[in-house]
Protein backbone atom coordinates (compact mmCIF):
# COMPACT_ATOMS: atom_id res chain seq x y z
CA UNK A 1 0.00 0.00 0.00
CA UNK A 2 1.93 3.34 -0.69
CA UNK A 3 1.80 6.57 1.36
CA UNK A 4 1.03 9.76 0.51
CA UNK A 5 3.92 12.05 1.17
CA UNK A 6 1.64 15.37 1.54
CA UNK A 7 4.09 18.67 0.05
CA UNK A 8 1.94 21.60 0.75
CA UNK A 9 4.40 24.97 0.41
CA UNK A 10 5.13 26.93 3.61
CA UNK A 11 4.66 30.47 3.94
CA UNK A 12 7.48 31.47 5.97
CA UNK A 13 7.98 34.72 5.19
CA UNK A 14 11.74 34.01 4.15
CA UNK A 15 12.27 35.33 0.49
CA UNK A 16 12.68 32.15 -1.78
CA UNK A 17 15.41 32.34 -4.80
CA UNK A 18 13.82 31.96 -8.21
CA UNK A 19 13.82 34.33 -11.64
CA UNK A 20 11.02 36.47 -12.98
CA UNK A 21 7.13 36.77 -13.15
CA UNK A 22 4.50 34.59 -14.25
CA UNK A 23 4.83 33.09 -18.22
CA UNK A 24 2.85 33.81 -20.94
CA UNK A 25 0.04 31.35 -21.32
CA UNK A 26 1.71 30.41 -24.57
CA UNK A 27 4.65 29.20 -23.13
CA UNK A 28 5.75 25.48 -22.90
CA UNK A 29 6.23 23.98 -19.16
CA UNK A 30 10.16 23.64 -18.81
CA UNK A 31 12.05 22.26 -15.53
CA UNK A 32 15.48 23.39 -14.72
CA UNK A 33 16.22 21.91 -11.46
CA UNK A 34 15.10 19.92 -8.64
CA UNK A 35 16.65 20.71 -5.28
CA UNK A 36 16.73 18.47 -2.28
CA UNK A 37 17.61 19.05 0.85
CA UNK A 38 19.18 17.07 2.68
CA UNK A 39 21.04 15.97 -0.51
CA UNK A 40 21.51 12.57 1.06
CA UNK A 41 18.96 11.88 3.52
CA UNK A 42 20.06 9.77 6.48
CA UNK A 43 17.49 8.66 9.13
CA UNK A 44 18.63 7.08 12.30
CA UNK A 45 16.84 4.22 14.71
CA UNK A 46 14.74 6.70 15.90
CA UNK A 47 12.86 10.12 15.00
CA UNK A 48 12.13 11.24 11.30
CA UNK A 49 13.49 13.17 8.87
CA UNK A 50 12.14 16.40 6.90
CA UNK A 51 12.80 17.00 3.80
CA UNK A 52 12.59 20.51 1.43
CA UNK A 53 12.12 20.66 -2.13
CA UNK A 54 13.03 23.32 -4.44
CA UNK A 55 11.72 23.05 -8.00
CA UNK A 56 12.75 25.82 -10.46
CA UNK A 57 10.18 26.04 -13.62
CA UNK A 58 8.62 28.25 -16.17
CA UNK A 59 5.80 27.50 -18.15
CA UNK A 60 3.21 26.56 -14.97
CA UNK A 61 -0.50 27.49 -15.38
CA UNK A 62 -2.41 27.88 -12.12
CA UNK A 63 -0.97 27.84 -8.54
CA UNK A 64 -1.34 24.30 -8.63
CA UNK A 65 0.64 23.42 -11.57
CA UNK A 66 3.47 22.04 -10.28
CA UNK A 67 3.44 18.97 -8.16
CA UNK A 68 5.93 16.60 -6.60
CA UNK A 69 6.22 13.09 -5.81
CA UNK A 70 8.59 11.59 -3.70
CA UNK A 71 9.22 7.69 -4.11
CA UNK A 72 11.49 4.86 -3.56
CA UNK A 73 13.26 3.48 -7.18
CA UNK A 74 14.82 5.22 -9.76
CA UNK A 75 14.20 7.15 -12.72
CA UNK A 76 12.82 5.17 -16.00
CA UNK A 77 15.03 5.35 -19.14
CA UNK A 78 15.20 7.94 -20.93
CA UNK A 79 14.20 10.37 -17.74
CA UNK A 80 14.76 13.68 -17.80
CA UNK A 81 17.49 13.70 -14.31
CA UNK A 82 17.81 16.91 -12.98
CA UNK A 83 20.56 18.40 -11.19
CA UNK A 84 20.52 20.50 -7.76
CA UNK A 85 20.77 24.14 -8.03
CA UNK A 86 24.09 25.42 -7.02
CA UNK A 87 23.34 26.42 -2.92
CA UNK A 88 24.44 29.98 -1.81
CA UNK A 89 25.91 30.56 1.73
CA UNK A 90 24.32 28.39 4.34
CA UNK A 91 23.80 28.21 7.63
CA UNK A 92 23.45 25.50 10.26
CA UNK A 93 19.29 24.63 10.68
CA UNK A 94 18.55 21.43 13.19
CA UNK A 95 21.90 19.77 12.43
CA UNK A 96 21.28 20.49 8.21
CA UNK A 97 22.74 23.04 6.14
CA UNK A 98 20.06 25.18 4.59
CA UNK A 99 20.38 28.05 2.54
CA UNK A 100 20.06 31.55 4.41
CA UNK A 101 17.09 32.69 2.36
CA UNK A 102 15.38 29.77 3.24
CA UNK A 103 15.13 30.23 7.15
CA UNK A 104 12.00 29.87 8.76
CA UNK A 105 11.18 30.24 12.47
CA UNK A 106 9.68 27.13 14.31
CA UNK A 107 7.50 25.22 14.11
CA UNK A 108 7.89 25.18 9.96
CA UNK A 109 4.91 23.08 9.53
CA UNK A 110 1.66 24.27 11.37
CA UNK A 111 -0.64 21.86 13.23
CA UNK A 112 -2.79 21.33 10.36
CA UNK A 113 -2.27 21.12 6.48
CA UNK A 114 -3.89 21.23 3.32
CA UNK A 115 -4.27 17.50 1.86
CA UNK A 116 -5.74 16.85 -1.63
CA UNK A 117 -7.90 13.64 -1.12
CA UNK A 118 -7.61 11.44 -4.25
CA UNK A 119 -11.63 10.75 -4.46
CA UNK A 120 -13.13 13.90 -5.02
CA UNK A 121 -9.82 15.64 -5.45
CA UNK A 122 -11.29 18.38 -3.29
CA UNK A 123 -9.37 20.36 -0.58
CA UNK A 124 -9.75 20.09 3.04
CA UNK A 125 -7.85 20.33 6.57
CA UNK A 126 -6.76 16.74 8.57
CA UNK A 127 -4.08 17.14 10.41
CA UNK A 128 -0.21 15.76 10.60
CA UNK A 129 -0.28 11.91 10.32
CA UNK A 130 3.33 10.60 11.35
CA UNK A 131 5.20 8.57 8.87
CA UNK A 132 4.16 4.68 8.81
CA UNK A 133 6.30 1.46 7.14
CA UNK A 134 5.06 2.14 3.67
CA UNK A 135 6.34 3.50 0.20
CA UNK A 136 5.61 7.32 -0.32
CA UNK A 137 4.65 8.96 -3.44
CA UNK A 138 2.52 12.37 -3.37
CA UNK A 139 0.83 14.72 -5.37
CA UNK A 140 1.75 18.52 -4.61
CA UNK A 141 -0.41 21.04 -2.85
CA UNK A 142 1.72 24.32 -3.39
CA UNK A 143 0.81 27.50 -2.86
CA UNK A 144 2.21 30.41 -4.84
CA UNK A 145 5.66 30.81 -6.05
CA UNK A 146 8.47 33.07 -5.39
CA UNK A 147 9.96 35.14 -8.41
CA UNK A 148 12.45 37.19 -9.14
CA UNK A 149 13.52 39.38 -12.57
CA UNK A 150 14.75 37.55 -15.54
CA UNK A 151 14.18 34.44 -17.90
CA UNK A 152 10.70 33.44 -16.78
CA UNK A 153 11.50 31.09 -14.21
CA UNK A 154 9.74 30.61 -10.96
CA UNK A 155 10.34 28.78 -7.76
CA UNK A 156 8.31 26.30 -5.84
CA UNK A 157 9.61 25.16 -2.12
CA UNK A 158 7.45 21.41 -0.99
CA UNK A 159 8.09 20.42 2.87
CA UNK A 160 6.24 16.80 2.64
CA UNK A 161 3.89 16.61 5.68
CA UNK A 162 5.20 12.92 5.91
CA UNK A 163 8.69 12.09 6.68
CA UNK A 164 11.30 9.56 6.18
CA UNK A 165 12.45 7.13 9.03
CA UNK A 166 14.00 3.93 9.24
CA UNK A 167 11.10 2.09 7.96
CA UNK A 168 10.95 3.21 4.73
CA UNK A 169 13.77 1.10 2.24
CA UNK A 170 17.10 2.25 2.24
CA UNK A 171 19.00 2.81 -1.52
CA UNK A 172 17.95 4.84 -3.82
CA UNK A 173 15.22 7.17 -4.32
CA UNK A 174 13.56 9.37 -6.86
CA UNK A 175 11.97 12.95 -6.61
CA UNK A 176 9.69 13.06 -9.77
CA UNK A 177 8.26 16.68 -10.39
CA UNK A 178 5.52 17.91 -12.95
CA UNK A 179 4.54 21.04 -14.51
CA UNK A 180 1.71 22.11 -16.41
CA UNK A 181 1.35 24.48 -18.73
CA UNK A 182 -1.69 26.22 -21.00
CA UNK A 183 -3.57 23.99 -23.16
CA UNK A 184 -2.58 20.55 -21.29
CA UNK A 185 1.05 20.41 -22.06
CA UNK A 186 3.45 19.25 -19.41
CA UNK A 187 6.88 18.88 -18.36
CA UNK A 188 8.22 16.01 -15.92
CA UNK A 189 11.81 15.93 -14.78
CA UNK A 190 13.44 13.75 -12.00
CA UNK A 191 16.16 13.80 -9.14
CA UNK A 192 17.67 10.79 -7.65
CA UNK A 193 18.83 10.47 -4.34
CA UNK A 194 19.63 7.77 -1.87
CA UNK A 195 17.88 7.03 1.67
CA UNK A 196 20.74 5.63 4.08
CA UNK A 197 20.13 4.12 7.38
CA UNK A 198 23.33 5.57 9.75
CA UNK A 199 26.15 3.82 10.83
CA UNK A 200 28.28 3.91 14.29
CA UNK A 201 31.33 2.10 15.63
CA UNK A 202 32.22 0.89 19.50
CA UNK A 203 34.20 -1.05 21.55
CA UNK A 204 37.27 0.60 19.75
CA UNK A 205 40.94 0.03 21.23
CA UNK A 206 44.27 0.26 20.33
CA UNK A 207 46.37 -0.95 22.53
CA UNK A 208 50.26 -1.92 22.62
CA UNK A 209 51.12 -5.42 22.37
CA UNK A 210 55.24 -4.77 22.65
CA UNK A 211 56.23 -3.34 19.99
CA UNK A 212 52.84 -3.47 17.82
CA UNK A 213 49.27 -2.25 17.60
CA UNK A 214 46.31 -4.50 18.00
CA UNK A 215 43.18 -2.12 16.62
CA UNK A 216 39.95 -3.77 17.22
CA UNK A 217 36.36 -2.43 17.08
CA UNK A 218 33.34 -3.16 15.93
CA UNK A 219 30.84 -1.38 13.20
CA UNK A 220 27.41 -1.32 13.94
CA UNK A 221 24.29 -0.40 11.90
CA UNK A 222 20.44 0.91 12.27
CA UNK A 223 19.05 -2.76 12.74
CA UNK A 224 17.28 -3.22 9.35
CA UNK A 225 14.77 -5.87 11.49
CA UNK A 226 13.40 -3.70 13.68
CA UNK A 227 14.62 -5.54 17.04
CA UNK A 228 17.22 -3.68 17.88
CA UNK A 229 18.56 0.28 17.67
CA UNK A 230 21.92 -0.95 16.36
CA UNK A 231 22.64 -4.23 14.98
CA UNK A 232 26.61 -5.40 14.22
CA UNK A 233 27.17 -4.89 10.35
CA UNK A 234 28.84 -8.31 8.75
CA UNK A 235 31.28 -7.90 6.14
CA UNK A 236 31.97 -4.34 5.31
CA UNK A 237 35.44 -2.99 5.09
CA UNK A 238 36.93 -0.27 7.41
CA UNK A 239 39.97 1.47 7.16
CA UNK A 240 42.12 2.21 9.99
CA UNK A 241 43.93 5.73 10.09
CA UNK A 242 46.87 6.38 12.15
CA UNK A 243 48.67 9.98 13.42
CA UNK A 244 51.97 10.11 14.76
CA UNK A 245 52.25 11.85 17.81
CA UNK A 246 53.12 15.37 17.18
CA UNK A 247 51.86 15.28 13.75
CA UNK A 248 48.41 16.69 12.23
CA UNK A 249 47.63 14.40 8.94
CA UNK A 250 46.61 11.03 9.11
CA UNK A 251 47.64 8.07 7.10
CA UNK A 252 45.95 5.00 6.04
CA UNK A 253 47.61 2.18 8.16
CA UNK A 254 45.46 -0.79 7.30
CA UNK A 255 42.13 -2.17 6.18
CA UNK A 256 40.01 -4.96 7.61
CA UNK A 257 36.80 -6.56 6.96
CA UNK A 258 33.87 -7.23 9.84
CA UNK A 259 32.91 -10.57 10.73
CA UNK A 260 29.75 -12.01 11.79
CA UNK A 261 29.78 -9.83 14.59
CA UNK A 262 30.52 -6.77 12.46
CA UNK A 263 34.04 -6.83 14.64
CA UNK A 264 37.34 -6.31 13.06
CA UNK A 265 40.85 -6.83 14.25
CA UNK A 266 44.21 -5.90 13.13
CA UNK A 267 47.89 -5.65 14.02
CA UNK A 268 50.45 -2.89 13.15
CA UNK A 269 53.77 -4.48 13.53
CA UNK A 270 56.23 -1.76 14.68
CA UNK A 271 53.67 0.56 15.59
CA UNK A 272 53.98 1.31 19.35
CA UNK A 273 57.34 3.09 18.90
CA UNK A 274 57.28 6.40 19.40
CA UNK A 275 54.47 6.31 21.81
CA UNK A 276 52.06 4.67 19.61
CA UNK A 277 50.02 7.89 18.47
CA UNK A 278 46.41 8.06 17.57
CA UNK A 279 43.71 5.95 15.68
CA UNK A 280 40.40 6.44 13.95
CA UNK A 281 38.61 4.20 12.20
CA UNK A 282 36.86 4.83 8.67
CA UNK A 283 34.01 3.54 6.53
CA UNK A 284 32.60 4.83 3.21
CA UNK A 285 29.29 3.44 3.47
CA UNK A 286 27.01 1.60 0.82
CA UNK A 287 24.37 2.79 -1.41
CA UNK A 288 21.69 2.06 1.96
CA UNK A 289 23.98 3.24 4.93
CA UNK A 290 25.16 6.00 5.82
CA UNK A 291 29.74 6.39 6.03
CA UNK A 292 31.09 7.20 9.19
CA UNK A 293 34.27 8.17 11.11
CA UNK A 294 35.25 7.32 14.50
CA UNK A 295 36.34 9.59 16.85
CA UNK A 296 40.14 9.62 17.64
CA UNK A 297 41.64 7.06 20.03
CA UNK A 298 45.09 7.41 21.79
CA UNK A 299 47.19 3.85 21.47
CA UNK A 300 46.94 2.30 25.49
CA UNK A 301 48.82 0.22 27.27
CA UNK A 302 48.47 -3.10 28.78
Amino acid sequence: MAMRLLLPLLASGAALSAQAGPATAAEEPVIRSVTLRPGTPVVGPAGSLRLVIDVVARGAAGPDAVAVRVEPGTPPAGGTVLRPEPLPPTVQQWGTPIPAHAVFSRPVVPRTLAVRRTGGGRRTQAARVAAVPAAPAAPAVPAAPATEAGGGWETWRFLPDKQLNRWYPAGPWMVIATVRGAGGASATGYARFELKRATRFSSIEAVREGRDVKVTGVLNRVDPQGYLDYAPFPGQPVEILHREEGRESWTTAASATTDRQGRFTRRMPGAARGGGGDWRIRYAGTSGHAPRLSVIHPTGGR
